[in-house]
């Protein structure tokens, strides 16, 4: 059976993604504020899945349908510009979105507007190709999302704890409400969808790259700086390991989990950099101490949720579940236990992320062994440095 070709991300995709990059910036500085509670973190979620469903439902049109012809140019760069003003409204201040502001009018009408402009192009897409049952279900989803957040945009009500459960009605009737499996599969190019699900990651960790050079210079804090900077490193080098590797690029199964995996990663990266970032002021240490703690064990989840698209020689056993399982936790508990230590909580994912990395290529060798197949050899194999 013949692999099914990668479809190239185009550079319009990539241009869209400088947009995320402002966001994802206003995202981990909307956090910061005087008295961090409950209702805080829980905007702080919720903005989180927000935007990472706009990207998704953007990334599902760019997959199936997206050409970059004079149609998909003109409505990514418009949308581009909605996200990027979007950004410019993230606030996690429950106490500020009450019904009618101003801050909760542009929100929301902005996120109608981007989620019209994605509709808009299913539509156009639609009008060329023919309205089949899978984009008449995304415009479908698309409006449906649109129209679930007027109350919001026209004064109606204010973003509380309980109302903020609005904004999962895109997330659920997509993701949770599942119509047609294998309608919504034809079409998806699965080694696209990896690769685009890098790029993002790739850029989540881009700003915390930015939060640890910036809050922990070499001219000042020479140890915090390199060990933090060395642990973010051996995150993403786990991630890489794992979905570069293992999963196999050309899966034909759906992709939902894989949202919901980097879902997770997008979510534990950012709690990782808001950690750091906390970290250095007495103040917010603590907080800091809790953040970090919850971002790396939120991501580890997440990397090892994207197993179940492993190719087949490389799928987990029990034994395999439980080592890394094992290694995890003891890692959360070390980073537990080092309370508001910097240079420690550094040192101790520096050790967890390689350790697990390690874990990975030796279940991994032991896998080719166990199956009489040669290990790779790099200097035939360039892409597979296992």
């Amino acid at each position: 059976m013949s692999k099914k070709l990668a479809k190239r991300v185009s550079n319009y995709e990539l241009f869209f993604d400088l947009s995320m990059v402002m966001a994802i910036s206003s995202l981990t500085s909307s956090i910061h504020v005087d008295h961090l509670g409950f209702s805080n973190i829980f905007a702080f979620v919720m903005t989180n899945v927000i935007l990472l469903n706009v990207w998704y439902n953007e990334l599902f049109y760019y997959n199936k349908y997206g050409d970059s012809r004079t149609a998909d140019i003109f409505t990514v760069v418009a949308l581009m510009f909605v996200m990027g003003n979007l950004a410019l409204n993230f606030n996690i201040e429950m106490d500020n979105m009450t019904a009618g502001s101003s801050m909760v009018i542009w929100f929301n009408g902005l996120l109608i507007v981007a989620y019209l402009i994605i509709a808009l192009q299913f539509f156009l897409k639609g009008r060329k190709l023919g309205f089949n049952d899978d984009i008449k279900v995304h415009i479908l989803r698309l409006l449906l999302a649109a129209a679930s957040l007027i109350p919001f945009a026209i004064g109606l009500i204010g973003v509380t704890d309980l109302t903020a459960i609005i904004y999962l009605i895109p997330f659920v009737n997509h993701y949770v409400i599942r119509f047609d499996h294998e309608a919504e599969r034809a079409g998806l190019n699965f080694p696209h969808m990896m690769e685009r699900m890098q790029l993002m990651t790739i850029l989540a960790f881009g700003e915390a790259v930015i939060a640890i050079i910036k809050t922990y210079p070499l001219s000042s804090q020479p140890i915090n700086g390199i060990l933090l900077f060395l642990a973010m490193a051996f995150l993403f080098m786990f991630y890489m390991s794992q979905t570069f590797l293992s999963v196999d690029h050309h899966s034909e199964r759906e992709a939902s989990l894989l949202f919901f995996a980097h879902l997770f990663i997008f979510l534990g990266i950012n709690f990782f950099t808001v950690g750091i970032e906390f970290l250095a002021d007495h103040h917010h240490a603590s907080m800091g101490h809790w953040l970090y703690l919850a971002g790396v064990m939120i991501y580890f989840i997440g990397v090892l949720s994207t197993a179940h698209y492993n190719q087949d020689l490389y799928r987990l056993d029990a034994k395999g579940w439980l080592s890394f399982i094992f290694l995890i936790l003891l890692g959360g508990a070390a980073i537990f236990l080092a309370g508001e230590h910097i240079w420690l909580q550094g040192l101790i994912v520096i050790i967890l992320g390689n350790g697990i990395s390690r874990l990975n290529m030796l279940f991994r060798r032991k896998v080719r062994e166990r199956n009489n197949i040669a290990h790779p050899d790099p200097s035939q194999n360039l892409r597979d440095f296992s």
